[in-house]
C-alpha cells in the first residue's frame, strides 16, 4: 500500500494541492485553494493501508511530521472515522518565504514598524495565514535584534531568526509561557493558532509592550473579533473589548482562490489597521460596522476583501464566478 499512497502524495504534489485526503475504504481527494475536489480514477485504500504506511498510530487522533517522502516532510493529521482510519498530508515547504514575497498590498509593510501590541493573521482553513505569519515574524527577527519566544505548537516552518535570540525551555502551557517570557523581557511571542484558552494572557502581554502576533480562522475582520469575544467569558468581555481595543494594530485576513488560467491559487486580503475611529466601534460592541470603515479608509492602507476580489477580477486573475463566492455584495462585479 505504500507505493499506492505515494502515488497519491506524487497527484497532491503535481497540481498543487495543499491537502490530500486520505480515508481508509474510500476514495482520496485533494484540497485545491480551499475547495475540495475529488481525485479522479481514484479507488478506495483497504483497510490498514494507512497503519501500514505510517507506522503505528497513537491513540484516536494526533499529528505530526513525517517523511521525507517524494523529498519532502509532510505535516500528517490523522484521525478515526466510521470507515477506518483518515489522515491529512500537507506539504511543508522547506524554508519559510520572505514576507516581500508573498504578494500581498504594499500597505502591509507597514506592519514592519511595529514594536508592540498584537498582530492577527487571519483567514479560513488552508488560506496561506500561517505562511504569512510566519514570514512576518521572520522578517521582524531578521531586521531587528530582538528577545523571541516561538510558542507555535505546529513549527512547519522554520524561522530565520537573524541576530535575534530566542528564548529556549519555557515549559508549561501556552499561557503559562507568555508570563515566563514576559518576565524575561521578551519583545516578540508569536503564538500560533489561536485557543481560547490564552486570550487574556496574550492581550495582557500586548498590552505589557510585547509585539503579539497569533492566527484565527475567520473569514474577515469582524469574523475575528467575533471568535476572541466569543472566547471571553460573559463577565469579562466588556473587559476583552476595552484591552482588544488598545493592544490591537492589525488584522490581516486572506483568502486563496484558483487562478483563472487554471495554475495555481491567488491571494485575496482584507487589512484592518486599528485607528482611533476602528477602536470606538470594537470598544463600544459596534464592530460589524467596521466593513464600511475599513472601505473609506484606503488612504490609511485599510483594504476591504471586496475591494482586493473586485480588483483581481479587473485584472483577470480570478473569474468572475470564483469570486462570486466570497464577495459580499456580488452585484460589484457586474
Amino acid at each position: 500500500m505504500a507505493s499506492e499512497i505515494e502515488s497519491l502524495l506524487e497527484y497532491a504534489q503535481n497540481v498543487g494541492a495543499s491537502d490530500l485526503i486520505v480515508t481508509e475504504g474510500a476514495p482520496s481527494a485533494v484540497r485545491l485553494a480551499g475547495r475540495v475536489c475529488a481525485i479522479p480514477d481514484s479507488s478506495a485504500l483497504p483497510f490498514g493501508s494507512l497503519a501500514e504506511f505510517l507506522g503505528s498510530l497513537d491513540g484516536e487522533s494526533g499529528t505530526f511530521v513525517g517523511g521525507p517522502w517524494l523529498n519532502a516532510k509532510w505535516r500528517v493529521k490523522y484521525f478515526r472515522e466510521a470507515l477506518g482510519n483518515a489522515a491529512i498530508f500537507r506539504p511543508l515547504m522547506a524554508e519559510c518565504p520572505d514576507f516581500a514575497s508573498l504578494g500581498a498590498p504594499a500597505s502591509l509593510d507597514n506592519l514592519l514598524g511595529l514594536s508592540s501590541g498584537l498582530v492577527i493573521f487571519s483567514g479560513p482553513v488552508c488560506s496561506g495565514k500561517t505562511v504569512s505569519a510566519t514570514s512576518y515574524v521572520s522578517a521582524m527577527c531578521s531586521s531587528s535584534i530582538l528577545r523571541f519566544c516561538n510558542l507555535d505548537s505546529g513549527r512547519e516552518l522554520p524561522i530565520k531568526t537573524g541576530e535575534s535570540l530566542m528564548l529556549q525551555n519555557t515549559v508549561g502551557s501556552t499561557s503559562e509561557k507568555l508570563e515566563q517570557g514576559l518576565r524575561s523581557g521578551t519583545d516578540l511571542f508569536w503564538v500560533g493558532d489561536f485557543e481560547e484558552a490564552t486570550l487574556l494572557p496574550l492581550l495582557r502581554a500586548a498590552e505589557a509592550g510585547a509585539l503579539v502576533v497569533v492566527n484565527v480562522t475567520a473569514g474577515n475582520a469582524v469574523g475575528v473579533i467575533d471568535t476572541l469575544l466569543s472566547a471571553a467569558p460573559p463577565e469579562k468581555r466588556d473587559l476583552v473589548r476595552t484591552m482588544l481595543a488598545s493592544v490591537l494594530k492589525a488584522i490581516v485576513v486572506q483568502r486563496l482562490l484558483p487562478s483563472a488560467e487554471g495554475n495555481g491559487s491567488v491571494p485575496a486580503w482584507e487589512i484592518l489597521y486599528n485607528t482611533q475611529n476602528v477602536a470606538s466601534h470594537i470598544r463600544s460592541g459596534d464592530h460589524f460596522k467596521l466593513p464600511s470603515v475599513i472601505a473609506a479608509s484606503s488612504s490609511e492602507g485599510m483594504l476591504l476583501m471586496d475591494d482586493s476580489l473586485v480588483q483581481l477580477v479587473r485584472t483577470g486573475y480570478v473569474t468572475t464566478e470564483e469570486a462570486s463566492r466570497y464577495v459580499s455584495n456580488p452585484a460589484r462585479l457586474a
